[in-house]
């Protein structure tokens, strides 16, 4: 027993060197990266301070002005792939909940897709003038960019026997609850705007569901505060792929000058990359926060299982991150670069982050046998006061501090008390199925492009609240 006890602290003793140059490493970037995300925030407080009237202009219109304006017509993307558990719930509630009349809905479905199909045509029997099915050329899954321009060149056809011309276009997933405000609203800053994003906030459900809950944390964290800060430095806001309205005009403008592939079929997350390509274009980005001083929002459930979100995220790790890089490099000026930065950082943030616990959990076993085993030999400590890892880890841990205040707040404001003070432990399971979609999507994106293969569209499970669920758009 003794000699194993020897060896263990002589391991530990060879173990040290190594043990601190992985600490040093994972500290430093920890701090770079928590200074980099303290300087958003600050700038977010700053401009909510100081700025306030800017920041707000929006929430202080009046909702009557939104009854005044003259409708324009609305054309709603839904693309679907294997949603027949969904899509006729989705399109019966978009019915008869949306506040607007002159829109109408175009729903992208594939031939080997008959379930799906006749759930839409079901549906289209409902409001059979207003919901339109339109059959996808080839077999699925395509990519999603692939069904919207199928879905595109429907609305067309559709425009040319009926003489309707749509002027603006909204994106939607077929598991969405769409706000009865938002036609109004998109009606009202289009085409002011070419583009408008209202935020997302995934439904609140049993707090037992981990998963789902760590999507509420990070929406309502990234819609409530870093897309503020984020237009006010860049003016690029991103599209979250639902309730985004474009000024159809100008992305069709876009698909012309691009190939005609108005959204980019080569991209697993073709949102991103229209709004990345209209902001290069100058084009008028907007985010919307409580516009009329209302909670307009698009909500849904979010995956609840690990496996499922880390599919999920690996899709829109390697079309933000590794497709973006490599198809648009680092256009823009100073601000915007420092924007495609903290896009693309995800992927190394994702690794570092979970690298950091089996630091931590090797430190402390470090530290443990220094202290329970004195007598087989003396172990220097790794985090040694006074030393620059020592004041490293010190402002590491008051970053850490200020991240868990500002995850706190955001989800109060969209969740209340309880899931905010969940959502601090919850970060833990949120640093997990990250890291595990940041490995997916460097190993995926690499094997690809080497055998020059076509990522096709990965299925995500969805569900829509039943008549028995509360649903809230407060």
């Amino acid at each position: 027993m003794e000699t194993l006890l020897t060896d263990i602290v002589h391991f530990f003793q060879l173990s040290h060197g190594v043990i601190y140059v992985f600490a040093f490493i994972v500290a430093g970037f920890l701090l770079l990266s928590g200074l980099d995300d303290l300087a958003v925030d600050l700038f977010f407080w700053f401009n909510r301070i100081f700025r306030r009237k800017k920041v707000t202009r929006y929430e202080k219109l009046s909702p009557a002005i939104l009854d005044q304006l003259k409708e324009k017509p609305v054309a709603i993307f839904i693309p679907t792939w294997q949603e027949e558990a969904v899509i006729k719930l989705m399109l019966k509630n978009a019915s008869e909940t949306i506040e607007y009349e002159n829109y109408d809905v175009f729903v992208g479905v594939y031939p080997n897709d008959p379930a799906t199909k006749a759930h839409v045509i079901a549906a289209s029997r409902l409001a059979p003038h207003r919901i339109h099915p339109v059959l996808a050329t080839h077999p699925g899954p395509s990519t999603k960019a692939q069904n919207l321009n199928d879905i595109y060149e429907g609305m067309v056809r559709w425009e040319n026997m009926t003489g309707i011309r749509y002027d603006i276009v909204v994106m939607h997933d077929a598991e969405d609850l769409i706000h009865p405000l938002s036609l109004k609203t998109f009606n009202y800053f289009v085409p002011q705007y070419d583009m408008v994003q209202i935020p997302v906030y995934p439904l609140a459900t049993a707090h037992s569901r981990l998963v789902h809950w760590t999507y509420c944390d990070e929406f309502a964290e990234n819609h409530t505060k870093d897309l503020l800060a984020r237009q006010m430095f860049s003016d690029f806001v991103p599209s979250a792929g639902v309730g985004t309205a474009y000024n159809r005009w100008v992305i069709e403008f876009i698909g012309t000058s691009f190939a005609r592939n108005m959204f980019n079929k080569n991209s697993l997350t073709e949102d991103y990359d229209i709004s990345l390509r209209l902001a290069l274009g100058e084009a008028r980005l907007l985010y919307l926060n409580r516009p009329f001083g209302k909670p307009i929002a698009t909500r849904a459930y979010f995956p609840h299982t690990f496996s499922a979100a880390v599919r999920q995220k690996t899709r829109w790790l390697i079309g933000i991150c590794l497709q973006g890089w490599r198809s648009y490099g680092w256009k823009g000026n100073f601000r915007f670069r420092i924007t495609l930065y903290r896009d693309r950082k995800a992927v190394l943030t994702n690794i570092v982050n979970a690298l950091a616990y089996v630091v931590l959990l090797c430190v402390l076993l470090y530290e443990f046998v220094n202290w329970a085993l004195p007598e087989y030999g003396t172990l220097g400590p790794v985090v040694a006061t006074g030393t620059p890892l020592w004041y490293i880890v010190l402002i590491d841990t008051g970053l850490m501090l200020w991240r868990f205040v500002h995850r706190y707040l955001s989800v109060n404001r969209i969740y209340g008390h309880l899931a905010a003070l969940l959502s601090i432990p919850r970060l833990t399971i949120s640093n997990v199925i990250n890291f595990a979609a940041a490995v997916r999507a460097i190993n995926q994106f690499f094997r690809n492009s080497r055998k020059k293969e076509q990522v096709a569209w990965e299925k995500t499970t969805h569900t829509f609240p039943t008549v028995n669920e509360p649903v809230l758009y407060n």
